[in-house]
């Protein structure tokens, strides 16, 4: 790892506050509480199927505005409505890219058992022991889960630059081009993932009220590791857009610190 891959990565934890992982989980537990009122509201009548409606725009305006918000202020930015509303359909849109992507990876995955079969079959005799079929088929979700985080990482680049960068392809194509952000994704993407299977097939007690209370401090404190990581991938990108503000300002930044600006002289001439 070289020293500038040091320096982002240890950039980035310094931004990973624990105020930054408290406002994200509350946004995520305040949208998840107005989905599920949504989801009780009765459409049976006209009235209804308004309030239906007009709850379903407020679950979807609190969640990009929400988001936005962070995101400005994580990279130091100024927040204006400008920002907040390129921001939240920003945050829509990759939220709607990312179900198709997440239904065509599952999609996928029910065909795995037949790719597994088929990849068994075709090796030599020797080396099926070594690749069974059960070990295959993990091999296989493995591989999608890298699949669904490289989508994820790369949604998480694109909105974050656009939403607070005015260099936007600068400090994008910067973050995409590093290996210090994808070793973010990958690390993040294992312990994520290692960290909520070990959670979920943690089960040390007896009794189904014990093992309800158990599994839902298992459930949150999955949901926490995995909301550290998504701070993390976004503390990574506003290094690089912040990295990218201060190597290449803004004109009218570049021109606001007392200096000349293009148009006029330097100097003045003498009488």
């Amino acid at each position: 790892m070289t020293n500038h891959s040091r320096s982002v990565l240890r950039d980035a934890l310094s931004l990973v506050t624990v105020r930054f992982v408290a406002e994200q989980l509350g946004l995520a537990l305040l949208v998840f509480g107005l989905f599920v009122v949504w989801l009780r509201v009765p459409d049976e009548t006209l009235l209804e199927l308004a309030a239906s409606a007009a709850l379903g725009l407020v679950v979807l305006a609190v969640a990009g505005l929400g988001e936005g918000l962070l995101i400005l202020r994580i990279a130091g930015r100024e927040i204006t409505p400008g920002r907040l509303i390129r921001g939240a359909l920003l945050v829509l849109a990759a939220a709607a890219i990312w179900f198709l992507w997440a239904g065509w990876i599952g999609h996928q995955v029910w065909d795995d058992p037949m790719r597994a079969g088929y990849l068994n079959s075709r090796l030599p005799r020797g080396l099926r022991h070594f690749f069974p079929f059960e070990r295959l088929l993990l091999y296989l979700g493995w591989m999608w889960g890298v699949v669904a985080w490289i989508g994820a990482g790369v949604l998480a680049a694109v909105v974050f630059v656009m939403t607070a960068g005015e260099w936007r392809s600068r400090a994008g194509s910067i973050a995409l081009r590093s290996p210090s952000f994808w070793l973010t994704v990958v690390v993040g993407m294992g312990v994520a993932a290692v960290a909520s299977s070990a959670l979920m097939h943690w089960t040390l007690v007896h009794g189904l009220r014990l093992e309800l209370i158990s599994l839902g401090l298992r459930l949150t404190a999955a949901v926490m590791v995995r909301a550290v990581v998504a701070c993390w991938l976004l503390a990574t990108v506003a290094v690089y857009v912040r990295r990218a503000d201060a190597a290449y300002p803004a004109p009218e930044a570049a021109t606001s610190g007392g200096g000349p600006e293009e148009s006029q002289p330097r100097t003045a001439e003498a009488p």
